[in-house]
C-alpha cells in the first residue's frame, strides 16, 4: 500500500478536475502527480529514500500537500513541525524525529537559522527549485505499516511524542470519513487551518482520498469563509468549535447563502448544543465527532440522519472502528457510567516513535487509551464529557469543567468560557469560570443561575475571573487550560468568589 498511488488513481480517472485550490487558482490531478514527480525526483537527487524523515515547517500552501505526496512515493515520511514552536522546540522535534531535511517557508526562517546551529539536517527554503522533470521517480514498494507522518502530540504532561501514523491507518481513516459524510468528487471542502495540525493534514487525506477539492487558505477568517460558501461554493467545513462559532457570531450569519454547505462537522474540544443548533436552525446538518491524533483523526462522527435526536452525541465508530468506555483496570463499565474512551481499528497509531513504554502504556490489551472521558448510551452512542487531566476532584467527587463550559455557552455577553480547577482549602479543588466578553459587562448571578438548576451543588463554580484578552490556545485552536490554571495557582488575585 502506498497512499500516493490514491493521487495517481485520480490523475487517471478525472485528469481535469481540479484537487487542490488556492489563492484563485486551480492545480488540476494530473499536474499534482506530475508536480509531485519531479519533486519526488528532486528529493531522491538529495539522497532521500525509503524511511527518511523530512520535517515541515510551513504555513498552509499548495507545496506542504506537494512535499507529502513526493515523500510518499519515495517511502519517505513526513514530520508536521508546529508552526508556533520556538526555535529550541523545533530543535526538539527535528532532533527526536531523526529528520535529514528541513522544508520552511519565508515566514519562518529565523526560527530554523537557530535550529540549523544544533540539529544537522539539510534544509530547504525554495521547494520548487527541487523538482526535476527530467529525472524518473523511484517509486517505493511500501508496506502497509510504513510510516506515512510522524505527527507530534502537544506535550502536555512534558515532550511531544510523535504518533506514528502509517499508509494503512490514514488510507483506513480516509475511507472512514469518507463513507460517513457522503465525499465525493463533487465536493469542495475547506481547510482553514494548519496542516501542521493533525486535523487539518487529516482534512487535506480525506479529500485526496474521496477525490474532492481542496479549498486550501492560509487561516481561518470569517469573512472569507462566507465567501467561499457564496463564491467558491464550498459543500463541507469541518472544523473546531472556535472557527464555527465565529461564523454563528458574525453579522453575515443571518443572510449568507449557504445553500452549498451540505456538512458541518466539529470536535477537537467540547462542542456547545447551542452551537449545533444554532448552524441546524440555518438548514446545515451540524455533526460532532471524536477524534485525536493517534487515531488518524478518526474514532467516531455522528450519522446524519441523527443529527437531532442524538443532540451532543459524538455518534458511532468509523468503518472498521471499534469504542469502548473502560475503568481504571481496563473493565467495561456499565451502559451510560462514564470512563475512559478506549478506541480499535486499523485507523491508530503503530505507536510512539522511539517510545516502546509509552507505546505499551497507550496501546495495552489493543485498545488505544485516548485519555478522554466519555458514556456510551443503549444505542451505543459515545457522549464525550471530558479529558481525564482536565477533571477536577472537589470533595472526593468528580467534576467535569466540560459540563459547565456547556451550560455557560449559552450566557448572553461571554465569548469565550473556561473552567478549571482551583485549590481550595476545604473540598481540595473547587471549579473556577474563567471568561472572556471582550469588554461587555459579565453577569455573575447570570453565571450562577445557568448552573444552579442543573448541576449538583459540588459541580457548581466558586470563583469567576474575567480576562481583559482572548484565551490561549494551541494550534488545533482548543483552549490550552493548564497554562490559565498555572497562572492562578502563581497568582489567585484575579479570582472573585461567586458566592
Amino acid at each position: 500500500m502506498n497512499l500516493a498511488a490514491i493521487g495517481q488513481f485520480w490523475a487517471r480517472w478525472q485528469p481535469d478536475a481540479t484537487a487542490i485550490r488556492w489563492a484563485g487558482s486551480d492545480i488540476s490531478w494530473s499536474e499534482l502527480d506530475a508536480r509531485t514527480d519531479a519533486l519526488a525526483a528532486g528529493l531522491a537527487e538529495r539522497g532521500i529514500t525509503h524511511g527518511d524523515r523530512i520535517a515541515v515547517l510551513a504555513g498552509n500552501c499548495p507545496q506542504w500537500c506537494e512535499v507529502s505526496v513526493a515523500a510518499w512515493k519515495l517511502g519517505a515520511v513526513i514530520v508536521p513541525v508546529n508552526t508556533r514552536f520556538t526555535a529550541t522546540e523545533v530543535a526538539y522535534v527535528v532532533a527526536d524525529a531523526g529528520a535529514s531535511m528541513l522544508m520552511v517557508d519565508a515566514d519562518l526562517a529565523a526560527i530554523c537559522d537557530l535550529v540549523d546551529a544544533s540539529t544537522v539536517v539539510q534544509r530547504i527554503d525554495d521547494l520548487d527549485a527541487l523538482r526535476r522533470s527530467d529525472l524518473s521517480v523511484p517509486w517505493c514498494d511500501t508496506a502497509d505499516d510504513d510510516p506515512a507522518f510522524i505527527c507530534y502530540t502537544s506535550g502536555t504532561t512534558g515532550d511531544p511524542k510523535g504518533a506514528i501514523l502509517t499508509h494503512r491507518s490514514f488510507d483506513a481513516a480516509s475511507q472512514g470519513w469518507a463513507q460517513a459524510l457522503s465525499l465525493s468528487p463533487a465536493d469542495r471542502i475547506a481547510l482553514p487551518f494548519p496542516l501542521a495540525f493533525t486535523g487539518g493534514l487529516a482534512l487535506f487525506l480525506f479529500c485526496f482520498w474521496s477525490g474532492a477539492t481542496l479549498v486550501l487558505e492560509p487561516a481561518a477568517d470569517p469573512d472569507r469563509l462566507f465567501d467561499l460558501f457564496e463564491i467558491e461554493r464550498v459543500t463541507a467545513l469541518l472544523a473546531v468549535p472556535v472557527i464555527i462559532q465565529q461564523l454563528v457570531d458574525h453579522p453575515r450569519w443571518d443572510t449568507a447563502d449557504l445553500s452549498s454547505w451540505r456538512i458541518a462537522c466539529s470536535g477537537g474540544a467540547s462542542v456547545p448544543p447551542t452551537l449545533l443548533r444554532a448552524v441546524q436552525a440555518r438548514g446545515v446538518p451540524m455533526l460532532q465527532m471524536f477524534s485525536l491524533t493517534e487515531s488518524s483523526a478518526a474514532g467516531t462522527i455522528l450519522p446524519n440522519a441523527d443529527a437531532l435526536s442524538k443532540v451532543g452525541s459524538a455518534g458511532l465508530p468509523v468503518l472498521h472502528g471499534q469504542v469502548r468506555i473502560a475503568d481504571e483496570n481496563d473493565n467495561d463499565v456499565p451502559t451510560g457510567d462514564v470512563g475512559e474512551i478506549l478506541l480499535a481499528g486499523p485507523q491508530v497509531m503503530a505507536g510512539y516513535w522511539n517510545r516502546p513504554d509509552a507505546t505499551a502504556e497507550t496501546l495495552r490489551g489493543g485498545w488505544l487509551h485516548t485519555g478522554d472521558l466519555g458514556r456510551l448510551d443503549d444505542d451505543g452512542y459515545l457522549y464525550v464529557v471530558d479529558r481525564v487531566k482536565d477533571m477536577l476532584i472537589s470533595g472526593g467527587l468528580n467534576v467535569y469543567p466540560a459540563e459547565i463550559e456547556r451550560l455557560l455557552a449559552g450566557v448572553d455577553g461571554l465569548v469565550e468560557v473556561a473552567v478549571v480547577g482551583v485549590p481550595d482549602d476545604r473540598w481540595g479543588e473547587t471549579p473556577a469560570v474563567i471568561v472572556f466578553s471582550a469588554g461587555a459587562p459579565v453577569d455573575p448571578a447570570a453565571i450562577l443561575a445557568a448552573c444552579r438548576d442543573t448541576l449538583a451543588d459540588y459541580k457548581q463554580p466558586r470563583y469567576l475571573v474575567v480576562r481583559d484578552e482572548p484565551m490561549p490556545r494551541g494550534m488545533s485552536g482548543k483552549i490550552l487550560k493548564r497554562h490559565l490554571r498555572a497562572d492562578l495557582i502563581a497568582d489567585p488575585s484575579p479570582l472573585v468568589p461567586l458566592r
